[in-house]
């Protein structure tokens, strides 16, 4: 889903309401829709922005009654509010009556800028650009910082009928988690649009919005992998393994970000601690048969080399290096570097090619390597 796809699905479009028309408007489309869908007739209101958005909103019983439960509490309004047009002066007025006529943002934009800059004018201007392209996304952060710093506490009593008190802070993060949300995640174009913006503060809230989505991704992924059930010993395997995949490429979005925002490490550190606690813990299943089953050593390999790298704390990485050196077959007490001797090989020759491979693997575990970067690991991707 883009962001788009997030509007025309807004609740108040699907109602047939700006944000800023009353309960009464509201109840009164409602018994229409009801009325209409009764006897199998579509009903469409000028708010709904067809040539915009492209698509008729729908309006069946069920999707009517949960835009409904969608708009019931403060927070929800809030939420919703931000990402749908407001009506209150006479220039909102003719602007969306062009918009709804031409559906061209541009044209509609440039009749909100020549009018008074107030708070409908920079909701809808910002609306605008949301629909446009994402060469317009830049702006709609302009807009965004713009209209909650001046604007934040009207917009708020209104939207949530004076229920809720946020900073405008606050503000400019909900708008920026639900833009995150709309993309599942794919930022490319609003990273830009945000380094383009250049203010400090928005991007510490863009990184700490993107933060929080790929930890609700991990933390559900975590979930699973807790409660899925075990039939075999070989399912905790699979589990790992499995989780390995899901949160891997979270925890390589999360390092990115405190590598820009170290002031988020403490975030990333509580979740990469707990993912990797969960593939370690259930080693006893899976990483004991691997000294008896050699197939199962590959596996058991890459999800050390998982652990090693993305876990915050030193006994998680310590701990990785043991069975690291175990599942190679040396002595536990064995040094990891080229000066020890794997216990289980005789010749030179086998001594230098194992100790090669051990090198390797550290080295591809180092911080910067690529997830398969292992120069003499290849068999074990």
């Amino acid at each position: 889903m883009n962001i788009k796809d997030f509007i025309q699905n807004n609740p108040y479009r699907v109602l047939g309401v700006f944000t800023t028309d009353s309960s009464g408007v509201i109840a009164s489309n409602s018994s229409k829709m009801k009325a209409f869908a009764a006897i199998g007739k579509p009903v469409y209101f000028p708010q709904d922005m067809t040539c915009v958005l492209g698509t008729n909103p729908d309006r069946s019983g069920a999707n009517v009654a949960a835009s409904l439960s969608a708009i019931g509490l403060p927070k929800d309004r809030l939420i919703n509010g931000l990402f749908w047009f407001m009506n209150i002066t006479e220039t909102d007025a003719g602007a969306l009556t062009a918009l709804a006529q031409d559906g061209n943002p541009l044209e509609a934009r440039k009749l909100w800028e020549e009018g008074e800059q107030n708070m409908s004018s920079l909701q809808n201007q910002l609306m605008c650009c949301l629909l446009k392209d994402p060469r317009s996304y830049s702006k709609a952060i302009q807009l965004a910082w713009n209209l909650y710093t001046s604007y934040g506490k009207e917009l708020v009593m209104m939207l949530s009928n004076g229920f809720e008190v946020i900073s405008s802070d606050e503000l400019m993060s909900t708008f920026l988690c639900e833009i995150i949300k709309s993309t599942d995640g794919d930022c490319r174009w609003w990273d830009k649009a945000v380094d383009r913006h250049g203010d400090d503060t928005v991007s510490l809230l863009w990184a700490d919005a993107k933060a929080s989505h790929h930890i609700s991704k991990l933390q559900s992924a975590l979930n699973l992998a807790k409660t899925t059930e075990i039939h075999s010993t070989g399912d905790h395997l699979d589990i790992a393994m499995r989780l390995m995949r899901t949160a891997e490429p979270h925890l390589r979005g999360l390092k990115g970000i405190i590598k820009k925002h170290s002031i988020l490490l403490s975030r990333y550190s509580t979740i990469a601690d707990a993912v990797c606690e969960e593939v370690l813990e259930r080693e006893v299943s899976y990483y004991n048969r691997s000294l008896w089953e050699p197939t199962l050593k590959k596996r058991v390999l890459v999800l050390l080399r998982f652990c090693y790298r993305y876990a915050a704390t030193i006994r998680f990485r310590e701990r990785c290096k043991l069975n690291i050196n175990i599942t190679l077959g040396r002595k536990e007490d064995a040094p990891l570097f080229p000066n020890g001797t794997p216990d289980n090989l005789t010749s030179k020759g086998e001594r230098r090619m194992r100790n090669a491979l051990i090198c390797g693997i550290l080295e591809g575990l180092e911080e910067n390597a690529g997830y398969g970067d292992f120069r003499y690991w290849s068999e074990f991707k």
